[in-house]
């Protein structure tokens, strides 16, 4: 299940209408092949050609799966995958662009490391109340939320 964290982390493109970029991620994690009777490939193919993938390879980052990393930054596109229905995914950022995705996971470390030497990525992320399901419609005051921060 994706769970979308509170102050969610936008790309440029993303933050033009965040709410239609985030159902599409989300409708692409829960789709699922129409049949069971082909093999892997044939089965591959109909996620394909149903169009269950979005119109743009989304990045996200999110809180790292391995215990030693920090973060995972994926594109959607892995989610063709098996292993990523079985997994909780706690997503701190949308992006479209990779490099866009990278930049803003190493702006956030710079920043928290320069207002704090003992700053833990991994403590201000970890608190589960922080992230919402999107059953929740509180991710559609997101443009609110934006207009607090500045």
């Amino acid at each position: 299940m994706l769970y979308w964290y509170r102050g969610l982390m936008l790309g440029k493109w993303v933050k033009s209408k965040p709410e239609k970029h985030i159902r599409r991620v989300e409708q692409y994690y829960r789709a699922r092949p129409k049949s069971r009777i082909f093999s892997d490939k044939e089965r591959l193919w109909e996620r394909f050609a149903a169009k269950k993938i979005p119109w743009r390879g989304y990045f996200i980052v999110t809180r790292a799966l391995n215990p030693e990393n920090l973060f995972d930054v994926m594109g959607t596109r892995q989610w063709v995958l098996r292993h990523y229905s079985r997994t909780d995914l706690y997503v701190i950022g949308l992006y479209t662009y990779r490099e866009e995705a990278l930049e803003a996971v190493q702006d956030l470390l710079v920043e928290g490391y320069q207002k704090d030497t003992g700053f833990d990525p991994r403590k201000r992320f970890s608190n589960d109340k922080d992230f919402m399901t999107l059953n929740e419609k509180q991710v559609m005051p997101l443009r609110e939320q934006e207009k607090d921060r500045r």
